[in-house]
């Protein structure tokens, strides 16, 4: 089995990582894998492909990536998966389905689509105005309509995409739930370890939340509520960071209410953290809050689950 598909790149976050676990489980069957992207997607192994587009700008975030990608990659979606005789076209969103839609007609491939949420919401976030939003919108539908099978990993969301469909037309949309993962036991020595290092006492309550941090997330609802909690040995720790230019403006928004509602040394951002060392901090916490606005099935949620939390 030969799979075509794209990602234009790799960021941090729940979305990015259910896509290489997608890639890993093809390849974990024997299948070969062909992605186009604009910078290199690191999976190393012999099915990979990795069809990289030269972008010569630094940054991928822009209007110029997006216009790269909705202008060029259908074509060379043709281009490779006719050089390659691909079985299968996989989009990672209907942004994706929109833009290998073109190989599913020429090449005659069936097109299965994955969404994981609604990718509007962050462009209201954004303060798009009603033309962008009206544009993604038109290109979503396309889309979802070029598709021969959908999955999502939600109910609500599966009804929101039967509504989409133009009428007339049947494509079947199933709901494939993402998995909660199984979390090592910790060492006895884990918990104590994990508080001193980030300055938390033994006998505190901890608050935990985590994910990419932007606006969508809400947390500066977590923040507003500590002096509202009457308990004085009370730490909220953050986990994650943002991943674009736009979303660090938020972030310094959070340590300035931090400051302003004087909780500042009660609130810790981690940064960043590798999945165990994320896993060390639901162990030691006693309760995670997802405060965020809209959300499809978040990775962090199910690992909280996992740990117990």
């Amino acid at each position: 089995m030969k799979i075509l598909t794209a990602m234009y790149t790799l960021k941090r976050g729940g979305s990015y990582d259910r896509f290489k676990m997608l890639i890993e489980a093809f390849l974990e069957r024997g299948w070969e894998v062909h992605c186009l992207s604009l910078t290199p997607i690191r999976i190393e192994h012999s099915f990979f492909h990795n069809h990289v587009m030269y972008f010569p700008f630094k940054t991928t975030d822009g209007f110029i990536a997006k216009l790269l990608v909705l202008s060029m990659f259908p074509i060379w979606s043709v281009w490779v998966g006719w050089r390659n005789r691909i079985d299968l076209i996989i989009a990672f969103g209907s942004l994706y389905a929109f833009v290998q839609g073109l190989s599913k007609w020429f090449l005659k491939r069936p097109l299965v689509t994955l969404i994981r949420g609604d990718s509007r919401f962050g462009l209201r976030m954004q303060n798009s105005s009603k033309y962008t939003l009206y544009l993604n919108k038109g290109i979503e539908n396309m889309g979802l309509n070029s598709s021969d099978l959908i999955i999502t990993n939600n109910t609500a969301l599966r009804e929101e995409i039967l509504k989409s469909l133009r009428k007339g037309k049947h494509i079947d949309v199933k709901v494939l739930l993402n998995n909660i993962p199984s979390i090592p036991s910790p060492h006895l020595q884990d918990i104590p370890r994990t508080r001193a290092k980030y300055g938390i006492p033994e006998d505190a309550k901890v608050i935990v939340t985590a994910g990419v941090l932007n606006q969508g997330k809400n947390i500066e609802v977590l923040i507003n509520s500590l002096p509202r909690i009457e308990m004085k040995n009370l730490y909220l720790l953050i986990v994650g960071d943002n991943s674009k230019e736009a979303d660090i403006r938020y972030k310094e928004s959070l340590k300035g209410l931090a400051k302003k509602m004087r909780v500042d040394k009660k609130v810790i951002f981690t940064g960043w953290l590798e999945k165990e060392d994320l896993w060390k901090i639901y162990l030691a916490s006693d309760l995670f809050v997802m405060p965020s606005i809209n959300e499809g099935m978040p990775n962090v949620l199910l690992e909280a689950l996992g740990c117990g939390i």
